[in-house]
C-alpha cells in the first residue's frame, strides 16, 4: 500500500494530524477530511527521498537519547524487514526490546582479547565520550559517526561495544520502557515517516508505505529483507563451491565497508553463510566487487529461468530481477495438522493466481494446483472458521461448493484469475449450476481477487429473472470476514443469511 492509498485508510482524526504534522501547514484546523485532501496534494512531500534523509538525519541528532536509539532500531531493525512494512504496536514493541535484551546478552559474550585493534580503538573512543558528564555531545556524537564509518565498524557492533561499557541502551543496561518507544514512535509520526493504522482485527500497527519504506531502505543502504536474503543465499551455497563463498567473504573486507574476517581454522559452508548474511550486501554476492567478480551471466541467466523471471538482459539487470524476486518472498510459517490451514496466508495469492510466488515459497509445484488449492482453502474458511461445514458434491457439472441455508442452498465458485472477473463471462455456467440444483439457490456467492464494475450490472439483471441473488466477494473480503468472526465469536456457527447480498458484498451490514 502506497502513501495515497494510506490516506484514505486513516483511521482517525488523532492519526491524520500526526501525519499532517510534517508538510501541511494549519493542520490543527481542519477536519480529517480537508487533512485527507492536503495529504494527497502534498503527498511527493512524504515520498521525496531528499526530504526522507533529512528528517532520519534530524532523528540522529534528537535531544532525547532513548529517541536517537529507538527510532532507527524500529524503523531499519523491525519495521523494514516485515513483510508489507507492517506490525502490531504490541509486536513493534516486543521486537525492540528483545534486540536490546540480545545486544546486551552478546555485549557479555564479547572477548576483547581476540577482537582487532580497531575494535578496541573504538571503545576506546566511546569510554572516552562518555567520560564527561555520563553523556555524548552532538559533536562527539558526529566524530564517533565519521570513525565509525572509517574503522568499517557496524552499528550492532557500536551497540554491542556501548553495552559491554554499561551504556546500552541506557546507563547501567536498563532497558527502554513502552513509553520509551511511544515516544519514539510519536516522533517518526510526526516526521512523516511512520503511519499508524488498524487490521483486521482492530489493532492498532505501525506502518511505512511502499514508497516510503523503499526510500527509508536506500538511506540505510537495504536492499532487501533478511527472510529474502537467507533464501539467496541458501541457493548460491547450493549451486557454487564454498570456495566462491570464501572468496566473496575475503574480498568484502578490501574492497567494501565491511571489516576483514578473520577465521579460525577451516570455516564451513554454514560458518560462511552466517557471515555473507551479516556482513555482505546481496548485489555483492551476486556480481562480486569488480567487473570481474561474481556470478557469469550464464549462471545467473539459469537462475532467473528456474524461477520463470525473464533470461535476458545484462548482469547488472539480472541480478537486479533476482533481488526483486527473493526481496518479495513471504515467511509462510503455520503449525497445523490440517494442511488447509497452510493456505491461508496466501489465500489472496491463490486468488490472484501469483504463479511464481506461489512456486517460490513451495505452495505449488505445478499451476493447475493453484485452482484446486484455492478451493481447499475456502472450503476451510466456511469448514474451521464459519462453522458451516460444505456439502459433498455429487457429478461432474457443479459448483465449487455448496452449503445448507434453512431449506435451501447457497453456493460458491472460486475464480482463480490474474485480472478483475466479469461476471458476463460466467453468467451461464453459473445459471447451470442453480437451474440443475435439487433445492432452490438462495445466493451464488462468487469468490475471486476483483470484479469489473460492470459485474455489479450483471447481478442486477440476473436477479430481476430469477429468484437467486448473485453475491461478489473478494478472497480477501472472505478471509478477513472468516477470520473476524472466528476471533470475536469463537465457537458460534455465523450466519450465512449475512451472505444474503445482491452485487458486491458489504461488509459493514455484518454485526461482528
Amino acid at each position: 500500500m502506497n502513501f495515497v492509498k494510506y490516506i484514505e485508510q486513516i483511521p482517525n482524526i488523532s492519526a491524520a494530524k500526526r501525519t499532517a504534522a510534517a508538510y501541511v501547514a494549519d493542520y490543527r484546523r481542519l477536519s480529517l477530511e480537508e487533512i485527507k485532501e492536503f495529504l494527497v496534494k502534498t503527498s511527493q512531500q512524504y515520498t521525496s527521498y531528499e526530504n526522507i534523509c533529512a528528517r532520519l538525519e534530524e532523528i540522529k541528532l534528537d535531544e532525547s537519547r532513548a529517541v536517537r536509539i529507538i527510532a532507527p532500531i524500529l524503523l531499519r531493525d523491525y519495521l523494514l524487514d516485515q513483510d508489507d512494512f507492517i506490525s502490531t504496536c504490541k509486536d513493534t514493541d516486543a521486537a525492540i526490546l528483545s534486540y536490546e535484551k540480545t545486544i546486551i546478552d552478546e555485549s557479555n559474550d564479547f572477548d576483547e582479547c581476540k577482537s582487532s585493534k580497531d575494535f578496541l580503538l573504538f571503545k576506546h573512543m566511546l569510554d572516552v565520550a562518555w567520560a564527561h558528564n555520563n553523556d555524548i555531545s552532538v559533536d562527539e556524537k558526529n566524530l564517533i559517526e565519521a570513525l565509525r564509518r572509517y574503522l568499517n565498524i557496524t552499528v550492532r557492533e557500536q551497540h554491542v561495544l556501548e553495552a559491554k561499557s554499561g551504556r546500552f541502551p541506557n546507563f547501567e543496561n536498563i532497558l527502554h520502557t513502552t513509553d520509551d518507544i511511544d515516544a519514539a514512535r510519536r516522533v517518526l509520526q510526526y516526521k512523516g515517516l511512520l503511519m499508524a493504522v488498524k487490521n483486521s482485527d482492530g489493532d492498532t500497527c505501525d506502518f511505512i508505505p511502499d514508497d516510503i519504506a523503499l526510500q527509508i531502505r536506500k538511506y540505510y543502504g537495504i536492499e532487501m529483507r533478511s527472510y529474502g536474503y537467507e533464501k539467496l543465499v541458501d541457493y548460491v551455497g547450493k549451486k557454487t563451491k564454498k570456495q566462491y563463498l570464501l572468496d566473496i567473504v575475503t574480498k568484502a573486507g578490501q574492497y567494501s565497508e565491511t571489516a576483514r574476517i578473520e577465521f579460525v581454522g577451516n570455516p564451513t559452508v554454514s560458518e560462511l553463510k552466517m557471515v555473507i548474511l551479516k556482513t555482505i550486501r546481496p548485489s555483492n554476492l551476486l556480481g562480486g566487487f569488480s567487473l570481474r567478480d561474481g556470478l557469469d551471466v550464464t549462471m545467473l541467466s539459469a537462475w532467473c529461468g528456474e524461477l520463470g523471471l525473464m533470461v535476458s538482459g545484462n548482469k547488472a539487470a539480472l541480478i537486479q530481477r533476482l533481488l526483486e524476486y527473493y526481496d518479495n518472498l513471504r515467511r509462510i510459517e503455520v503449525k497445523t495438522e490440517d494442511e488447509r490451514e497452510k493456505l491461508l496466508p496466501v489465500y489472496e495469492q491463490l486468488a490472484s493466481r501469483d504463479l511464481k510466488f506461489l512456486r517460490a515459497n513451495n505452495v505449488i509445484e505445478k499451476d493447475l494446483q493453484c485452482e484446486h488449492l484455492f478451493e481447499d482453502a475456502t472450503n476451510y474458511l466456511f469448514e474451521k472458521l464459519l462453522l458451516n461445514k460444505p456439502l459433498t458434491l455429487t457429478g461432474t457439472e457443479h459448483p465449487d461448493g455448496k452449503l445448507s441455508f434453512k431449506d435451501r442452498y447457497i453456493m460458491w465458485d472460486n475464480k482463480s484469475k490474474e485480472t478483475a472477473v466479469n461476471l458476463k463471462d460466467h453468467i451461464n455456467q453459473f445459471d447451470r449450476y442453480i437451474k440443475t440444483a435439487e433445492k432452490e439457490v438462495a445466493v451464488f456467492m462468487v469468490i475471486a481477487p476483483e470484479f469489473t464494475p460492470q459485474s455489479v450490472q450483471e447481478c442486477v439483471d440476473y436477479s430481476l429473472n430469477n429468484d437467486t441473488q448473485i453475491l461478489l466477494i473478494t478472497a480477501e473480503e472472505l478471509k478477513t470476514l472468516a477470520e473476524t468472526w472466528a476471533k470475536k465469536h469463537p465457537g458460534e456457527i455465523f450466519n450465512l443469511g449475512y451472505f444474503k447480498q445482491n452485487g458486491r458484498f458489504d461488509m459493514g451490514l455484518v454485526k461482528l
